[in-house]
């Protein structure tokens, strides 16, 4: 991991800084990269947490890249991550701090970036004295500025439920409990949709790990969403398995599940978990989104919540290195045996063409967006 801890002074207002540093027109005045409003965040702004931009980066590649707002504490602190770009780069996020100065303000400006092996070096100090030509024309932009800027919009404070992430650990913890003894019965009834199952569970593990580890702005609304997925999952099954009603993404998938004739065969193993992971995005994860959101839904604005549904990806990716480890060596691909361990990054690319997850995650949250909202063409359950 690298950082660039830079900084710069302006001559203007902590408000109209704000401005020059979140809004992407403004933004563009003066950054060496050209930013595009692809979604709003919360209160429908670009400069509020959950707000979607693509930045066509300057280095002579001109690559793009797409970042969330994870911050967004107007006029003091503002942070971003990227969360789609080329495989070689592995992370990228950056925070900004506004500060008042008896002329003006000072920017605090830190990125922390890491890219594979051997990239590194070749691409940091492009990458620096880029950002460095940017905030010299962002502090050259700050002179020409009026003197008395426009008051900042209304922002509601979301109020904190104290507790309210403790209090729902121990029943994360028995779902676990739950999903491994379901992966551990139908593994042991050599049934195909273990495979599944125990994706699921691998997932969950992960997932609390992180929450525990703190990753999450919002724990609370991750435990949520994980509940209600435990939920949907286990009632899917247990309709499947019992002629109950089930819907047709899930019963396609499972059906796809139940051809597998041979437990030990990679290429029925991903068939399986592909097709339920299609129906887990297309039908399960548009409703607990909306689900999980209506416990908040009268004071927090449903694409606030954006930043943390993105970064479920790299959980989900280690789930499946998991799960792959746990199919014995011969009948795995040696291709991405040694993909996996020469460059996760070539593995993850080449796992997208079977199944394009991020562009289904994608999809999935506008949907669950449409749900919270009542709107939209969404398909019964």
């Amino acid at each position: 991991m690298t950082r660039f801890d830079l900084a710069t002074d302006l001559d203007c207002s902590v408000e109209q800084a704000w401005r020059l540093l979140t809004d992407p027109a403004v933004k563009n005045t003066w950054s060496r990269g050209l930013t595009t409003a692809r979604d709003a965040g919360g209160d429908g702004r670009m400069d509020r947490a959950g707000a979607v931009r693509e930045v066509k980066v300057d280095l002579p590649t001109r690559p793009r890249v797409q970042e969330v707002v994870t911050c967004a504490d107007e006029p003091n602190r503002f942070a971003y991550r990227i969360f789609k770009a080329s495989p070689l780069l592995r992370e990228y996020s950056c925070s900004i701090d506004i500060e008042p100065t008896d002329d003006g303000c000072a920017v605090h400006y830190v990125v922390d970036v890491d890219f594979v092996p051997t990239v590194g070096p070749l691409v940091a100090p492009p990458l620096r004295r880029s950002i460095e030509k940017s905030l010299k024309g962002l502090s050259e932009q700050s002179r020409h500025l009026a003197a008395d800027p426009e008051p900042l919009p209304y922002r509601r404070t979301p109020r904190r439920r104290p507790g309210g992430a403790a209090a729902l650990r121990p029943q994360l913890e028995r779902y676990l409990g739950h999903q491994r003894i379901l992966a551990d019965e139908l593994a042991a009834d050599e049934d195909p949709k273990a495979w599944f199952a125990r994706l699921c569970a691998l997932t969950t593990e992960e997932l609390l790990h992180r929450v525990d580890e703190g990753r999450y702005a919002e724990p609370e609304w991750m435990m949520r969403l994980m509940a209600v997925l435990h939920r949907r999952h286990v009632s899917n099954l247990h309709a499947y398995t019992s002629g109950g009603a089930v819907s047709t993404a899930w019963r396609e998938a499972w059906a796809v599940c139940d051809e597998n004739d041979n437990p030990r065969s990679f290429r029925h193993v991903a068939a399986g978990v592909v097709a339920a992971s299609r129906a887990h995005m297309e039908d399960d994860m548009p409703r607990a989104l909306a689900e999980a959101y209506a416990a908040v839904a009268d004071e927090r604005d449903y694409r606030e919540f954006r930043s943390d549904y993105l970064d479920v990806a790299p959980v989900y990716a280690l789930a499946v290195d998991r799960l792959c480890a746990e199919i014995p060596a011969p009948f795995l691909p040696r291709v991405l045996r040694m993909s996996g361990r020469v460059l996760p990054e070539m593995r993850d690319a080449m796992t997208r063409l079977f199944y394009d997850v991020e562009a289904d995650r994608l999809r999935a949250f506008d949907r669950g967006f449409a749900l919270a909202c009542q709107v939209g063409d969404v398909p019964a359950p």
